[in-house]
């Protein structure tokens, strides 16, 4: 009897010790200053600061009403937050750089890394860590946290490649490529001048969500309601809800030409903050990248009829915009007559 009380106080003793190497130390293998790389409440993240060895950074700041901007008051491509903060989330350490590659991959890291502040929405620092590469095989990064003295290869659980593309340090990356994105209830006035085709250009006014004025927009004089398709005017405004740019183009060498040139084209929003926004469009001389090189009749084209260049952001930005999705607004103001009216 008193040996087999024996025996079962020694297999308590055991079971425990082998719950604490399991468990306890288990769950505590990696130093507590580089036990985690991942901020699980995305949510609570008001900053990010990424920088890299090129001395390029970028400062991401949630606004008041939850929208992200880049260095301060650039409105940031919602895409892009989106999968940076769901990378932020999802890091997960697959495993510790072994010793005969440490010395090697600390001496990459050092030379060449992205570091990556967070802060909470009350500016306190949440986490810090180094990026760096991506090991032979593709399927994980080398990071190291500020504070921590060892390097570990990092991914997200069921996502194959490199992340360190997704810390973006380029500004013009960040920036919302955004033109338009007016709800009908939002706007006051849009005009569509042609400045080579006055009589074509228009201004319509917005009375209300059902209610619209068409005018010429030479002479202000409206045209008679009577003869409008209000179907046509709702849909023509319903567009101003989504417009984008394809691109940024301001390091473009034919920036300034194009610029010299008279536009095709300048497209103004006014919503009813009064707050206006002028699109200038201009024409886009073909080039090698140009689909259709020459017209139907075999000559050669001169202008590249799917792309246009147009300046943005009170003219701050020179962006590329597409024919199939922005070309929907060059409307005349005949479009906007009922068929009865054209008809006579």
């Amino acid at each position: 009897m008193i040996k087999n009380f024996i025996y079962f106080i020694i297999l308590i003793v055991l079971g425990g010790a082998a719950y604490f190497l399991v468990f306890k130390k288990g769950s505590s293998t990696l130093p507590v200053n580089e036990k985690n790389f991942a901020v699980y409440d995305t949510a609570n993240i008001g900053k990010i600061f990424i920088a890299d060895m090129s001395k390029k950074s970028v400062t991401l700041e949630r606004g008041i009403n939850g929208g992200w901007f880049v260095n301060k008051s650039i409105p940031v491509r919602t895409e892009a937050i989106n999968i940076l903060l769901k990378t932020i989330k999802q890091l997960s350490i697959k495993y510790p750089v072994p010793e005969t590659a440490r010395n090697n991959v600390l001496k990459s890291l050092s030379s060449d890394n992205i570091k990556v502040e967070i802060y909470d929405l009350k500016s306190q620092l949440i986490n810090s860590y180094y990026v760096g590469g991506g090991t032979n095989d593709l399927n994980g990064t080398y990071m190291k946290t500020l504070d921590g003295e060892n390097p570990y290869v990092v991914s997200i659980p069921g996502f194959h490649g490199i992340l360190t593309v997704r810390y973006i340090t380029n500004e013009e990356e960040w920036k919302s490529r955004s033109i338009f994105s007016l709800p009908l209830n939002q706007i006051r006035e849009i005009s569509v001048q042609y400045p080579k085709q006055m009589d074509s250009s228009f201004v319509i006014n917005v009375i209300g969500v059902d209610s619209f004025q068409l005018l010429n927009y030479r002479s202000r004089q409206q045209i008679n309601p009577k003869l409008v398709s209000k179907d046509r005017v709702g849909m023509f405004l319903s567009l101003f809800r989504f417009i984008n740019a394809e691109g940024f183009e301001n390091t473009n060498k034919l920036k300034d030409s194009i610029l010299m040139q008279q536009p095709f084209c300048v497209i103004k929003a006014i919503d009813i903050r009064n707050n206006i926004n002028v699109v200038t469009c201009y024409y886009k001389p073909v080039s090698k990248e140009t689909l259709q090189q020459f017209s139907n009749k075999g000559e050669p084209m001169k202008y590249d009829v799917d792309h246009y260049y147009a300046t943005i952001n009170n003219g701050n930005d020179f962006v590329l915009i597409q024919q199939f999705h922005f070309g929907r607004l060059f409307q005349n103001i005949g479009f906007f007559l009922s068929e009865k009216t054209k008809r006579k």
